[in-house]
């Protein structure tokens, strides 16, 4: 079992910095799956957008080539159709069935859903282009229903100009919302066209959160329009009054459908046929460099059967923004969730490592104050003792017998071994307080070797070789690092056999001392205070903290020492 230190430090581990090292994952965890996410998505938005396109051609050359006998008994034209689905949605797939990130024309300002038709020479004959629509009953049949428009593109009035731009403006902006009302209006009864006489708009702030209620208290402002218009084949009908369901004629669903005029004014100028050869184009393209994540998906078809239309080719190109906010608030939401689960986890396992390090910490604590105030204590008791025995050996030197002379001396190498651990224990206690170090460049070749003429007699006197190649700088305490260099002097010198061999070599990098032993030393905890090789347990000139104090003396400068042993040759590297 690893033995605990008590005397030394450790360095401690703070909440803050603890929790800061656990959230590194989750970090890495959620920006690879928002990229992942970011990646996925686009490319089935992509996809989707692709194969929607695709199927908008069929749906229009379908209409075109079949129309419905619904659609001819309701009087309802195909560029009603074309209006509304342009407007209302592009789509509203999803991943797996989820709440869908595609985005829809009414409520992403970059996405576009423009269609048209052409005849042979290349006059746009069907459009989705945006038109004011109402459905007009005259009577309480379905043969009394008509679908009307107005088309902004057919008549300059200037009034309603401006309402299509201010329309399209706040659409863009996705935080206005619109209510019509058409109390009158000129009737084209044969080509089902209108123009509104009398007009009531309102306009309402949007909440983040839209529903289809209006609130009057997110009114804006309200205004009626009267348009006095004399257009020739157009007559002026007056609407039955809303409040009364079975008057007639009866106007509702009133509003503007469609593609953005000058969105799709746009779109096609630059996807618009040049001929009506059998060229056939399809593809998707960035809209524009200054559009990021914004791509159009276009294909034509050229028309081979014979129509009431004249129409000889259709377009249809899909203006999609890959980041639009669906996708962006998916994103958002499974980011966010990556984010925090591990991130609470992290929390609570840092909390509870916190408590355990405070409870471990303030034992700790504990231990060191009480070895160093022991320490401390005993310091006085030891120095009486060692007087009342060095005075005791100078007064029976002469008269004392043998045996209380190897007592009285006994006392005296003991109170001196003690005395010994003691200013160890305390030096060590010393080194381990969180002073402020003076750091500066050392020459580590003379530092050392003025250490190493501390014990050349004892060498010589022992007969031991001494081989050094020192040299290099580092930045450190000087007085903390020649604490540890010379404790590791110490011990190597202490236990290097007779006639045996200490290599010292130092550079800038590291300081390596190599001695001769007498037998293997196991190095298990070896830098623990008090532990000591197997085989000096019992040896007096071993109290166990001289490289426990080099440890700490290295740790205290930033540096890390390491001991080994093989064979008979023990190693203690200090890596600068």
């Amino acid at each position: 079992m690893k033995r605990k230190n008590p005397m030394r430090k450790p360095k401690r581990t703070t909440f803050i910095r603890m929790f800061a090292s656990g959230m590194i994952l989750p970090i890495l965890l959620t920006i690879t799956v928002l990229y992942l996410s970011v990646s996925i998505g686009s490319t089935y938005i992509k996809n989707e957008s692709e194969l929607q396109n695709s199927d908008e051609i069929s749906s229009f050359s379908s209409q075109i080539e079949h129309r419905s006998d619904i659609s001819v008994r309701m009087n309802r034209p195909i560029e009603f159709q074309l209006c509304l689905s342009a407007d209302r949605a592009i789509t509203t797939a999803g991943l797996n069935n989820a709440p869908y990130i595609i985005a829809t024309t009414y409520d992403d300002p970059e996405s576009v859903s423009a269609k048209w038709a052409v005849d042979a020479d290349g006059n746009v004959i069907l459009s989705n282009r945006a038109r004011m629509w109402i459905v007009i009953r005259e009577a309480p049949d379905t043969e009394g229903r008509r679908y009307c428009s107005y088309d902004p593109q057919e008549f300059d009035i200037p009034e309603l100009n401006e309402l299509f731009a201010q329309y399209f403006k706040d659409q863009r902006s996705g935080k206005v919302g619109y209510e019509f009302f058409i109390n009158s209006l000129y009737l084209n009864r044969e080509k089902n066209k209108m123009i509104p006489h009398e007009i009531e708009v309102k306009r309402y702030e949007l909440p983040f959160f839209s529903n289809l209620e209006w609130d009057d208290d997110k009114l804006i402002d309200e205004r009626e329009l009267v348009i006095d218009a004399k257009e020739q084949g157009f007559e002026l009908v007056t609407l039955a009054d809303r409040d009364s369901p079975d008057s007639y004629p009866q106007g509702g669903f009133d509003g503007i459908w469609g593609a953005d005029p000058e969105k799709f004014d746009e779109i096609f100028e630059q996807y618009k046929r040049k001929s009506n050869s059998q060229d056939v184009r399809w593809g998707i393209q960035a809209a524009s460099p200054e559009m990021n994540n914004v791509y159009d998906f276009y294909g034509d078809k050229l028309i081979q059967f014979d129509n009431e239309y004249g129409v000889t080719a259709i377009t249809s190109v899909t203006r999609i923004n890959t980041m639009n906010r669906h996708a962006v608030r998916k994103y958002a939401v499974v980011t966010a969730l990556t984010f925090i689960i591990p991130m609470l986890l992290v929390l609570v396992i840092c909390i509870i490592r916190n408590v355990k390090n405070k409870a471990r910490y303030a034992f700790e604590d504990y231990q060191r104050d009480l070895i160093n105030n022991l320490a401390h204590d005993l310091k006085t008791p030891l120095a009486v003792i060692g007087g009342y025995a060095e005075n005791l050996q100078e007064l029976r030197k002469d008269s004392g017998s043998e045996k209380e002379l190897k007592y009285i001396s006994s006392i005296m190498n003991n109170v001196s071994y003690t005395d010994d651990i003691i200013a160890k224990t305390l030096e060590l206690s010393e080194n381990e307080q969180m002073k402020k170090l003076n750091k500066k460049k050392v020459d580590i070749k003379a530092m050392t070797e003025r250490l190493l003429d501390k014990y050349r007699a004892a060498l010589d006197e022992r007969n031991i070789e001494l081989k050094t190649d020192l040299g290099g700088q580092v930045s450190a305490d000087e007085d903390v690092l020649a604490a540890a260099v010379e404790n590791l002097i110490s011990n190597a010198v202490k236990y290097t056999r007779d006639d045996g061999v200490i290599t010292v070599t130092a550079d800038k990098k590291r300081l390596c001392i190599v001695n001769d032993v007498t037998e293997y030393v196991d190095t298990k905890d070896l830098l623990m205070p008090f532990v000591k090789g197997d085989k000096a347990r019992s040896d007096k000139r071993s109290h166990g903290l001289g490289l426990a104090i080099a440890s700490s003396a290295a740790a205290r400068n930033g540096f890390n020492l390491n001991v080994s042993c093989k064979g008979k040759k023990f190693t203690a590297t200090m890596d600068f």
